[in-house]
C-alpha cells in the first residue's frame, strides 16, 4: 500500500491549557516517539489530518512524516471528544525503516456463494480484522476472503488466511467466518407456530368439556 503523507510541526507548548488553546488555533495537538526517538510535542492541521484519516477508510494508519518516505509513523491512538467528535490529541509511533510492526488489518469479504446469492444462508463474522506482523512497506490495506466457492456451514478461521507478506499474530484457530444456514431460523419459528396452535386447540377443547359439564349439573 502507498504511505499517506500526514504534515507536523513542532510544538512549544504543553499541558492541557496548552493543548485546548492549541485546537483552539485549528491545530491538532500530537505528540510522536519511538524505540530510538525521545517523545516530540508536535501539531497536525487539522484539515488534512482529517482528509487522510478518511482516506484511510478504516485501513491501518501509517504514514510518511512530512513527505519523508525514510521517516515513517502508525498512528497508536486518536482521543475524541464524546460529545462532539472532536479529536482532542493524537498519538504517533515511529517505526524504523524495514522492521516488522504489529497491527490489526480490516477483513474484507468478495464473491458471493451460491448458498447465499439463494437465501439459503448468511455470511456470519466473528472477527472484521486480524493482527499482523508485517514491515510497513508491506502492509495490506485490506485482507480479503472470497466466499465464492465456500458452501453451507463452511468455516474460514484466522490460520486459513493467505498473507501476502508477514505473518498472523492473531491466534489461527480464531473463526473469523461461517455461512450459517438461515433456514434453520425459519423452522424454529414454525415449530414455534406450531406449539401455539396446539395449545390453543387444547384450552378450546377443554372449554367445551367444562361446558359439558356444567349442562350435565344443570340436568
Amino acid at each position: 500500500m502507498g504511505l499517506v503523507n500526514l504534515e507536523i510541526k513542532p510544538r512549544s507548548t504543553y499541558g492541557k491549557n496548552a493543548n485546548r488553546r492549541t485546537r483552539s488555533a485549528g491545530p491538532i495537538p500530537a505528540v510522536i516517539y519511538g524505540k530510538d526517538r525521545e517523545s516530540e510535542s508536535v501539531e497536525l492541521d487539522n484539515h488534512s489530518f482529517s482528509v487522510a484519516l478518511m482516506h484511510l477508510a478504516g485501513r491501518s494508519a501509517i504514514f510518511s512524516i512530512n513527505g519523508d518516505e525514510e521517516n515513517i509513523a502508525l498512528l497508536r491512538e486518536v482521543q475524541r471528544n464524546p460529545c462532539t467528535d472532536e479529536i482532542l490529541h493524537v498519538d504517533l509511533m515511529t517505526i524504523p525503516r524495514g522492521v516488522p510492526v504489529t497491527v490489526a488489518v480490516a477483513i474484507e469479504i468478495i464473491g458471493e456463494c451460491a448458498v447465499v446469492k439463494a437465501g439459503d444462508a448468511s455470511v456470519v463474522m466473528s472477527l472484521d480484522r486480524l493482527e499482523i506482523s508485517v514491515r510497513p512497506r508491506d502492509l495490506p490495506e485490506v485482507l480479503e476472503i472470497d466466499v465464492t466457492d465456500m458452501e453451507l456451514n463452511d468455516k474460514v478461521f484466522a490460520g486459513d488466511i493467505k498473507l501476502p507478506a508477514g505473518e498472523i499474530v492473531t491466534d489461527p484457530e480464531l473463526l473469523v467466518l461461517n455461512i450459517k444456514p438461515s433456514i434453520i431460523e425459519v423452522e424454529v419459528e414454525e415449530e414455534i407456530e406450531g406449539e401455539e396452535g396446539e395449545e390453543g386447540a387444547e384450552g378450546e377443547e377443554g372449554a367445551e368439556d367444562s361446558e359439558g359439564d356444567e349442562e350435565k349439573k344443570d340436568d
